[in-house]
């Protein structure tokens, strides 16, 4: 691409900006961004860009909610927000109105932006401002420079502006904040018209140039710092889930002098893997985002975690007291959000290599099993101090809880404390008896599922390679079933009512479904790998599978015999702990940094309610 953040429509520039109104038929990118803008937020009661055109005079409105409000000259006011870089704000009648700088998508000045929001005697004014603000930072990130601004908001008509080539894009740019520009290219089906199919900055069909159709034809990349030294792209040879050749994808980063341009490029390749995994054809990037869309989840939101460098490992959830826990593994730290808006509460310490965790609503208390010397910790929930420890085998980590008979399963021993058996133990854990131990002659034992309503805890023996069936109440093992399909059992769920079970494997990613009366096989898919858990959703008949890989697998369940893939939802490298929470119909999932070396973070997922059955497979082990 001739330089991705530079390259301009032709002609655009000489469009005149009451050309360039919401009804005419050269909308302007500027007047799309307002119109976005607006449809997101319903209660924007006015919006307008302010910025000056080339061979103008001054700046002007070029885009607004008010139509008629476009080419007005900006008053002494609006002109000291650009000029000062502060926002002003004030009251007038039933309107609050900030006028604020507009900024593009590296935080550079290109004029003014007016926001006038509903008001009434009494409202949070500050509140307000900060709502301003946002919409404000909202339009930065779809902006590359004042001239984009003035580009026609669609150079194709064949191209639509709500694709699913879109969708993606804009996913993906929720997934990595830290991306300035994308732009994906892919040839219109039925044509040999290579155009720009989705970006976070406009030229919507835009035709390639000759920088972009070398990437497509060669495969090799254009990678270049822009002339202001503040940017870095690549552009990359782009690809479906098949591996083949689709088109191009452009992808820019910050840049400073002296960063690892390579660590830049390996980003950027993450990115374009991540995105392939979700695309069949080139056809499907133009096809309306909801068109076959087997929805399943749905991105609403990202915490970033600085200063994290290791990996998480489980989650727990106090519903009513609307707090996320989630044991940071390599910190040495119990983290703590707020369930409903994701917000990082707390960093508590005093845990050494915390594994799990468990919250007891009734006595606000949290067990955290802990790797390390100091045995697991029993906390106080309100202010986090620990009040006792409870002594068990050292190397505690995976956890299951035996509601009706308030019995707490805690994994000990094994390679992580140089121990060659491995033991479950039992106990109360609102009192720390210790019941006993299931041994194990295995140094690596992972997780479990336990029917709640039977006798049976069903636990991976990782190393051995086989699931282990435990009598809960005898304290014994009266089964073993070898897994044949792949190795390394790792994660585990269970459907009590449907009687299956459902194992994740990490060599290869796998997942497994078994008959848990009789451990036989029932179907087998692929997962993504380095999954550390694996969820089933009864409300929807769903499984879910975090990976590490970078995506979540969804398999539908149609009833206990049939099943079939309905979605790979993307996530982010390292992300591969999660948990469901049914009552707000939403999934959490922890992003390691130690994989991607792209940023801790938490992700949260609305769970789309099941809609028809799917039938995309009959085939019950494939």
């Amino acid at each position: 691409m001739k330089r991705l953040v530079g390259a301009l429509i032709a002609g655009a520039l000489a469009v005149s900006v009451h050309a360039q109104s919401s009804s005419g038929a050269q909308k302007s990118y500027a007047q799309a961004l307002v119109d976005r803008e607006v449809a997101r937020h319903p209660d924007l009661l006015g919006l307008a860009l302010y910025v000056t055109p080339p061979g103008k005079p001054g700046s002007v409105i070029i885009a607004s909610r008010d139509p008629a409000q476009l080419g007005r000259k900006a008053d002494a006011g609006e002109l000291q927000v650009v000029s000062s870089g502060k926002l002003r704000s004030g009251v007038s009648g039933d309107r609050f109105q900030v006028e604020l700088p507009l900024e593009d998508a590296s935080a550079r000045t290109l004029g003014a932006l007016s926001v006038e929001l509903a008001y009434k005697a009494g409202t949070d004014t500050h509140a307000l401002e900060a709502q301003a603000l946002a919409i404000r930072d909202e339009l930065a990130k779809r902006i590359s420079h004042a001239r984009n601004l003035l580009e026609p908001a669609q150079a194709d008509g064949r191209v639509r502006l709500d694709s699913y080539g879109q969708k993606l894009l804009d996913e993906a740019l929720e997934r990595h904040p830290d991306i300035v520009i994308m732009a994906m290219h892919a040839t219109i089906p039925g044509t040999h018209d290579n155009v720009i199919v989705a970006s976070n900055i406009g030229r919507i069909g835009k035709k390639a140039d000759e920088d972009d159709m070398r990437v497509v034809n060669t495969g090799k990349p254009n990678l270049e710092v822009n002339e202001s030294g503040d940017r870095f792209e690549a552009e990359l040879k782009f690809e479906n889930a098949a591996g083949e050749g689709i088109g191009a994808i452009g992808i820019v980063y910050p840049y400073k002098a002296g960063a690892d341009k390579v660590a830049l490029q390996r980003k950027a390749e993450q990115v374009r893997d991540e995105l392939a995994r979700q695309i069949p054809s080139a056809a499907r990037l133009f096809d309306a985002a909801g068109a076959n869309d087997s929805a399943a989840l749905r991105l609403i939101g990202r915490t970033e975690l600085p200063g994290y460098s290791g990996d998480f490992d489980h989650f727990a959830v106090d519903l009513a007291g609307n707090r996320l826990f989630l044991a940071a593994e390599d910190h040495g730290t119990l983290e703590v959000f707020d369930l409903r808006g994701g917000q990082h509460l707390k960093t508590v310490k005093g845990v050494e290599t915390p594994h799990s965790v468990f919250y007891m609503p009734d006595r606000n208390r949290l067990l955290v099993t802990d790797g390390g010397a100091g045995m697991s910790k029993v906390l106080d929930a309100q202010t986090y101090q620990v009040t006792g420890t409870i002594k068990l085998v050292p190397g505690a980590d995976s956890i299951g809880y035996d509601a009706p008979r308030n019995r707490l399963y805690v994994v000990t021993g094994g390679k992580d404390v140089n121990m060659a058996e491995s033991y479950l133990a039992e106990i109360d854990p609102r009192t720390g008896e210790h019941f006993g131990d299931v041994k194990f002659a295995a140094n690596h034992v992972e997780a479990m599922a336990i029917e709640q309503t039977g006798d049976h805890l069903f636990i991976n023996v990782t190393d051995k390679n086989y699931l282990a069936v435990i009598d809960k109440r005898k304290r014994a093992v009266v089964a073993t079933w070898p897994i044949h399909a792949a190795q390394q059992n790792a994660p585990i769920a269970l459907d009590e009512s449907g009687r299956r079970l459902f194992v994740v494997t990490r060599k290869p990613g796998k997942l497994i479904v078994l008959d848990s009366g009789s451990g036989a096989t029932v179907a087998t898919f692929t997962a993504p790998e380095r999954t550390d858990e694996v969820v089933y959703d009864p409300d929807n008949h769903r499984v879910y599978i975090a990976g590490g890989e970078g995506y979540i697998g969804v398999v539908q369940q149609q009833d206990p015999d049939h099943y079939v893939e309905l979605a790979r939802v993307p996530s982010a490298t390292g992300a591969k702990t999660a948990v469901l929470v049914p009552a707000l119909h939403r999934l959490y999932v922890a992003v390691s940094a130690g994989e991607g070396h792209t940023g801790a973070a938490i992700m949260w997922f609305d769970v789309l309610p099941r809609s028809a059955p799917a039938t995309a497979s009959a085939t019950p082990t494939h």
